[in-house]
């Protein structure tokens, strides 16, 4: 080699070459979505995170804005090269390692709102997120949580809050910045009004609705998820039994149906109405108390809707895979089934089966009824003419199932009209005398009885109801309880006026 090949060579240092850690400021956060963590990275260059870190071949590849969501091989070697940081490490801060190729599902937000099943064309707003201000309060470094940017996750898996979408403030949609842009990067602040997040009033979410969700957002990753009373099944699978559920809430359904679906769950869950938070704490909220007891639930709030037969229910979707709609129908005709089970061999079967009016026709008859327990009657028997099994019809009524099986079975004995009956409520000289020892044999020193416990013994022992007036009238005359002293009103006196 001559020496004008020749040139110089410089030797450091093995200690000196090893790659250093990041800056605790740069540091991945636990479970921080990969556009927060490259945002940040990005902050004090002035530049974008695209520019920084992604050349021209990558940049091909990046031409999707959520393509953080599952990047290529190759945007990944490419983070790591810039980064120093390892390619799983990069990984898991995205969505790349759950199953499902493009991870729409997970994309979209307000998974399982209204505006999904009810508007023309339903728009994806790309980078809608939703925060919790308690985490954005404790946060010494404010960033943006991975599982806030999943569009079906309505409540903070920490907090156990429902996460916030719009700014309360201006009403903006909150969203993670382009990563092609270079503006400054403040999570915990909206971008339009710079309201401060971490202020915002938080709203505690229901208990089984964060169970379902924790139930859901625990078997994503492997793409399983176990279901209550069906077991573990696909997510494809999953997604689509969701689809055909709510889209048989709100798709051509009545607000006043829907109103007293709603009302019953807020009566079951305890909580705050359904339409006063957001539209994917509604459908998630569904979805938890469908499945706390299904299929009774289920069909309980099918019948309270009104909903089409399900097969009308299934043409809805006709771009649903064949094998996937097959094990959808399965399970949902568990739920609301086509046929009613002629096999039954109750009593009163073969009455519901021949009675001349159909469900409707029972139904039209309810609404014009003048008294309101004659109403809520028809409207039980018309669900159990129409296929619903007695305790789901039950579940309707809002009463026991043992108590519709007796207005079906005096009905079977003496037609519709005495199905409508109230009961006259009257004893016999002998069964008063028997109540009334029976009450008055009751311990003094112990609670005062209460008028359902004497209709109930009046209806073991002689088969009669009674109302609860009768009831109330024995309890008074014959019970050994004190009476209270019922003090006499003061009159009111009006002082003199001296002049």
């Amino acid at each position: 080699m001559s020496p004008a090949e020749s040139y110089e060579v410089e030797f450091f240092d093995a200690a000196e070459r090893a790659p250093r850690s990041l800056p605790a400021r740069v540091t991945p956060l636990p479970d921080e979505a990969l556009a927060s963590w490259l945002l940040r990275f990005a902050e004090p260059f002035g530049i974008s995170p695209e520019a920084l870190l992604l050349g021209d071949g990558e940049m091909d590849l990046a031409t999707n804005p959520d393509w953080w969501r599952k990047p290529d091989a190759l945007i990944v070697a490419a983070l790591a090269r810039g980064t120093g940081v390892s390619g799983d490490c990069i990984r898991s801060l995205s969505f790349a390692n759950w199953p499902d190729d493009d991870g729409a599902a997970d994309s979209v937000p307000d998974r399982f709102g209204r505006q999904r099943f009810t508007a023309e064309r339903p728009s994806h707003q790309s980078r809608r997120i939703g925060i919790c201000p308690d985490c954005f309060a404790e946060d010494e470094v404010p960033y943006v949580r991975r599982t806030w940017t999943i569009g079906w996750l309505t409540a903070c898996p920490t907090h156990g809050t429902v996460l916030v979408r719009t700014c309360p403030e201006c009403g903006v949609k909150l969203r993670l910045p382009r990563l092609s842009d270079a503006t400054y990067f403040a999570p915990d602040r909206c971008r339009r009004c710079a309201h401060r997040l971490a202020r915002v009033t938080s709203i505690v979410a229901a208990e089984p609705v964060l169970r379902f969700q924790r139930r859901i957002l625990e078997g994503r990753p492997a793409g399983i998820v176990d279901l209550p009373q069906i077991g573990k099944i696909g997510w494809s699978l999953a997604v689509a039994l969701f689809d055909v559920l709510l889209g048989a809430v709100w798709i051509d359904t009545k607000p006043t149906a829907r109103d007293v679906l709603f009302a019953r769950i807020v009566r079951d869950f305890g909580t705050a109405r359904l339409g006063e938070l957001a539209d994917g704490y509604q459908g998630l909220a569904i979805l938890a108390w469908m499945f706390e007891a299904w299929p009774m639930r289920t069909q309980a709030a099918l019948a309270m809707l009104r909903a089409i037969r399900p097969r009308r229910q299934m043409q809805r979707w006709p771009t649903l895979d064949a094998a996937i709609r097959d094990q959808v129908e399965a399970l949902f005709f568990t739920a609301w089934p086509d046929e009613r089970n002629n096999g039954e061999r109750s009593s009163w079967r073969a009455w519901i089966d021949n009675l001349p009016q159909t469900g409707e026709e029972l139904r039209v008859q309810a609404v014009r009824e003048r008294l309101p327990h004659r109403r809520a009657r028809l409207m039980a028997i018309a669900d159990v003419r129409d296929g619903l099994s007695v305790e789901a019809a039950a579940e309707v009524a809002d009463v026991r199932p043992r108590t519709l099986y007796r207005w079906i079975k005096r009905g079977a004995q003496g037609g519709l009209e005495a199905a409508l009956e109230r009961p006259s409520g009257q004893l016999s000289g002998p069964q008063a005398a028997q109540l009334a020892e029976w009450i008055a044999n009751a311990p003094p020193a112990g609670p005062r009885w209460r008028t359902n416990r004497v209709q109930n013994e009046a209806l073991r022992r002689f088969g009669v109801e009674i109302t609860i007036y009768v009831a109330d009238r024995l309890l008074r005359i014959h019970g050994p309880w004190r009476r209270r002293k019922v003090l006499a009103k003061r009159k009111m006196t009006v002082a003199p006026v001296y002049n």
